[in-house]
C-alpha cells in the first residue's frame, strides 16, 4: 500500500462505519483519482474539511441511513427547533416584563421582593438599565427568530449562516464581558442558549428536510403571543425557579397525553427539559439562595420526574421502531 493511499484510508476513516462499508473502496479510489489529476500532491486542509463535513452529514443523517442514524439526526434538529423557540420565549417574555417596568407600572405581587430584602440584594447584581434590559432581551428573541424565520421559509444556506454569526457574536460578547472566564456557573447559563444554533448548524445539512412551514410558524407565534402576554401579565404567586421551568411541567405531561410514539420527540423534549431546569439551577446558586423553597423543589422534582420518564419513553419507542 503506498502512502498516499494510507493517508487516504485512514482519512476515510473519519466516516461511520455503516457508511465506509460499501463506499470506502469508491472513495479511496476517488481521492486517489484526484491526486493524480492535481499533479501528485498529497491531501491538503481542505479534502480533510470536505470529509469531515460528509461524516458530520452521515451521523446526522435523515434519508438512506440504519433508522438509528436516522432517529438520531431527527433527535438534534428537534433539539434545535426547540431549543431556538424555548429562547424566543425566554426573550419575548423578558422582554414583556421590562416594558411594562419600564413604562412605570408597580407591581405588587409578593414575588417582587421588597427593597433591602436579600433577594433584592442579589438581583441587583444582576440589574441593568431599563433600556440597556430591553435592547437585550430584543436581541435575545432576535438571535433565536431569524435563523428559525429563514429555516421555515425554506432558505436553509441564510439560516445556517445567521445561526453561525450569533453563536460567533455571542461568544465574542461573552470572552468579552467576563473578560475570559470560564467559570461553571458561566458556561452552565449560557451552553443552554448556544447548543441549540450548533445544533441547527449541524443538523440541518442540505441532506436534511425542511421542518412542515405550517406547523413550526404556528408554534412560532403561539410561544411569542403566549410569553409577551405572560410577561406582561403574568405576576403570579407561583414563580418558583423560573417561568420556563414551568412550561416543563406543563409540556411533559401534555406531550404524554397527545404523542405519537416517536423517540426523536421524546429524547429531545427530555434534552430541552434538562438545559431549562440546569440554567434555572445555575441562576439558583450564582444568585447565593442556599435554600430551596417549597415551590422550587416541586418544580426540580416534577421536571426530573418528567425527564426520566421522557427518557424512559424514548428507549422504548426505540426499541419498538428499530425491531
Amino acid at each position: 500500500m503506498t502512502a498516499p493511499e494510507l493517508q487516504y484510508r485512514r482519512m476515510v476513516r473519519l466516516l461511520p462505519r455503516w457508511y465506509r462499508a460499501d463506499r470506502e473502496e469508491e472513495l479511496v479510489g476517488a481521492l486517489l483519482d484526484a491526486r493524480e489529476a492535481g499533479g501528485g500532491r498529497l491531501a491538503e486542509g481542505r479534502e480533510l474539511l470536505s470529509m469531515l463535513g460528509l461524516g458530520l452529514r452521515a451521523r446526522l443523517a435523515a434519508g438512506s441511513a440504519p433508522a438509528r442514524v436516522v432517529a438520531f439526526g431527527d433527535t438534534v434538529r428537534l433539539v434545535a427547533l426547540l431549543g431556538l423557540l424555548w429562547g424566543v420565549l425566554k426573550g419575548v417574555l423578558s422582554l414583556g416584563h421590562d416594558l411594562y417596568d419600564a413604562l412605570g407600572f408597580s407591581r405588587t405581587s409578593p414575588l417582587y421582593a421588597a427593597p433591602g430584602s436579600p433577594v433584592e440584594a442579589a438581583m441587583s447584581l444582576y440589574a441593568a438599565q431599563s433600556a440597556q434590559q430591553i435592547w437585550h432581551d430584543v436581541a435575545v428573541a432576535v438571535a433565536a427568530v431569524v435563523p428559525l424565520a429563514f429555516l421555515f421559509a425554506g432558505r436553509r444556506r441564510a439560516a445556517r449562516g445567521v445561526a453561525g454569526v450569533v453563536l460567533i457574536a455571542g461568544f465574542a460578547a461573552f470572552l468579552y464581558q467576563y473578560s475570559f472566564s470560564f467559570s461553571p456557573d458561566l458556561l452552565g447559563y449560557f451552553i443552554p442558549q448556544w447548543l441549540p444554533l450548533l445544533l441547527m448548524i449541524a443538523g440541518f445539512h442540505i441532506g436534511a428536510p425542511l421542518p412542515s412551514a405550517r406547523k413550526w410558524w404556528l408554534a412560532l407565534s403561539g410561544v411569542t403571543a403566549s410569553a409577551l402576554y405572560l410577561g406582561i401579565f403574568g405576576g403570579s404567586d407561583l414563580r418558583g425557579l423560573s417561568w420556563f421551568v414551568w412550561v416543563a411541567v406543563l409540556v411533559i405531561p401534555a406531550y404524554f397525553a397527545f404523542r405519537r410514539r416517536s423517540p426523536a420527540w421524546s429524547f429531545s423534549l427530555a434534552a430541552c427539559c434538562a438545559l431549562v431546569l440546569a440554567q434555572s439551577l445555575v441562576l439558583k446558586a450564582t444568585m447565593a439562595a442556599a435554600d430551596f423553597e417549597a415551590l422550587e423543589l416541586v418544580q426540580v422534582s416534577l421536571v426530573s420526574a418528567g425527564i426520566v420518564a421522557l427518557i424512559a419513553a424514548g428507549i422504548v419507542d426505540s426499541r419498538r421502531t428499530l425491531s
